[in-house]
């Protein structure tokens, strides 16, 4: 995942990369990430080296905070 985003970041040159998971495999993706968002339900070790905790999946916590961001 990591890899994949950071490729995919530098290929549309964007300038800020969030990242949201909730276990332990969305570590490497956490470090690579500008701002890291782990969902409520996250293990605990993903949720300590994030930069926000959001909603849970079972509340849409990515929905609703991309939602959130486009409604400013």
């Amino acid at each position: 995942k990591a890899l994949a985003a950071r490729r995919l970041a530098d290929e549309i040159r964007t300038g800020r990369m969030i990242a949201f998971g909730d276990n332990v495999n969305d570590v490497p993706l956490f470090g690579v990430a500008d701002e890291s968002c782990a969902v409520a339900n996250a293990v605990p070790e993903l949720r300590a080296l994030a930069t926000r905790t959001i909603r849970s999946n079972d509340e849409d916590g990515v929905a609703r905070w991309l939602e959130e961001c486009v409604r400013g």
